[in-house]
């Protein structure tokens, strides 16, 4: 259906803009803002729109980054101290118990 037989309505709460059909009167499209201050380019908006997802997301990844090499230190403190302690009582000469020994 042509442009030239709809009418744009914008939303002066929501920023929407509603596509209406001139002859019927029925909603063709909905256009939800992109972003909370939107302007009157859309690409704009939505280019904006992904720069702070990407932005967010890179946040995040670097968040979950430090935690787990948080993680990894103190499983390597652990280890290091269990380590010491072994080797302080002398445990580095046990042999294992194997099956074919309990016969």
């Amino acid at each position: 259906m042509p442009a030239v037989n709809t009418y744009n309505i914008t939303c002066p709460c929501c920023n929407t803009i509603l596509v209406i059909n001139k002859i019927t009167g029925k909603i063709l499209e909905q256009r939800k803002p992109l972003v909370d201050n939107p302007s009157d380019d859309r690409f704009a908006d939505a280019f904006r729109a992904q720069k702070e997802h990407s932005e967010k997301l890179g946040s995040l990844f670097d968040e979950s980054f430090s935690e787990l090499k948080e993680k990894e230190s103190e499983r390597r403190e652990l280890f290091e101290e269990s380590l010491k302690k072994t080797r302080e009582e002398g445990i580095d000469d046990y042999k294992p118990i194997r099956d074919i020994d309990l016969d």
